[in-house]
């Protein structure tokens, strides 16, 4: 089954499910399973025995697996979520059809859709990397310490630049390519800039277009490492 787009697992089903049995060294074990159970927050699964092969294995279970849930047509793979894919395409075909500044703000307001969608797309990475809870920042602030992001950053980004917080003006954020937490920050003020009025047009598209064209390119190096290690 799937449930906001995770794999939900019915023990009640009657189709087999693909994957991978892991086995933790002796030492690691507490460590290996605190992991886990760091990412999840006991609302979507629940710890069960099955077996696999002969062997008997440790799985997590869908809670109330058929609720919220639909079924999922052939085997699950995060490459192929919607918001790694498409999204992205759209995200990519936005900031190409709004490349030119009007003072009818309709290419801002293109750009604006696209670049919250791009944070759609990353928030969902890091959900499923790091932490499935609610807890955005938390989760978000692990995409600074990724080597992949630290390296597209410094080569798609030559300059420093500041924004001001729309609430906050006094307060500045700097995109520095030497410094991945700063940067982050800076390319998430302009997302929350989004959602508050009063903004200069002009200078808010010219702000808008380079970080927009910058992270989606750093995004899909971080979402291409990410799933190349992780096999």
């Amino acid at each position: 089954m799937l449930r906001d787009g995770l794999p939900i697992i019915d023990p009640t089903g009657h189709n087999e499910v693909q994957g991978d049995v892991l086995f933790f060294e002796p030492h690691a074990q507490v460590e290996a399973y605190q992991s886990i159970v760091d990412i999840e927050p006991d609302k979507h699964y629940r710890w069960d025995v099955a077996f696999s092969n002969g062997i008997q294995v440790n799985i997590l279970m869908g809670k109330s697996p058929r609720e919220g849930s639909i079924e999922c047509e052939g085997e699950w793979d995060g490459k192929n979520d919607l918001l790694f894919t498409s999204a992205l395409e759209v995200v990519e075909e936005t900031l190409q059809a709004n490349s030119k500044f009007d003072w009818n703000s309709k290419p801002l307001f293109g750009l604006q859709m696209a670049y919250l969608l791009l944070w759609s797309s990353i928030e969902r990475y890091v959900s499923l990397k790091y932490h499935l809870g609610d807890r955005v920042m938390h989760k978000v602030n692990f995409l600074a310490q990724e080597p992949a992001f630290a390296e597209a950053l410094q080569e798609n980004v030559k300059n420093n630049r500041e924004v001001s917080r729309a609430d906050k003006p006094k307060e500045k954020l700097v995109l520095n390519p030497n410094n991945p937490k700063d940067s982050l920050a800076y390319y998430y003020q302009i997302r929350s800039n989004i959602t508050h009025r009063g903004k200069a047009v002009a200078k808010d598209y010219d702000t808008l277009k380079p970080s927009l064209s910058e992270l989606l390119t750093i995004f899909r190096h971080v979402l291409s490492k990410g799933f190349e290690e992780s096999g």
